[in-house]
């Protein structure tokens, strides 16, 4: 199960992301990628180290709502798992 994160900083790097995200998940956050980091359009996904979907859920409305780089996160859980980018 993926957990789809929008609403980045453009001043925030790829680093910042991915650190901020596994300090909040902690042992949920199995893989942390970043697209588009330092761009309008970027995006995270964490595979998450849950099996059960409602976990996932909520799990993203734990980061949903939380400020990163001065901008309020929008977190949702692909209960797909697959790789098709997130709608903006």
């Amino acid at each position: 199960m993926n957990l789809i994160v929008r609403n980045i900083a453009e001043s925030c790097s790829e680093q910042e992301v991915r650190e901020f995200l596994k300090r909040e998940l902690g042992h949920y956050a199995k893989n942390v990628e970043v697209v588009d980091a330092g761009k309008p359009s970027a995006y995270a996904t964490v595979e998450l180290n849950a099996e059960v979907p409602y976990v996932g859920e909520v799990i993203a409305r734990q980061i949903h709502g939380k400020q990163l780089g001065g901008l309020t996160l929008e977190a949702s859980a692909d209960l797909f798992s697959d790789d098709t980018p997130p709608a903006h």
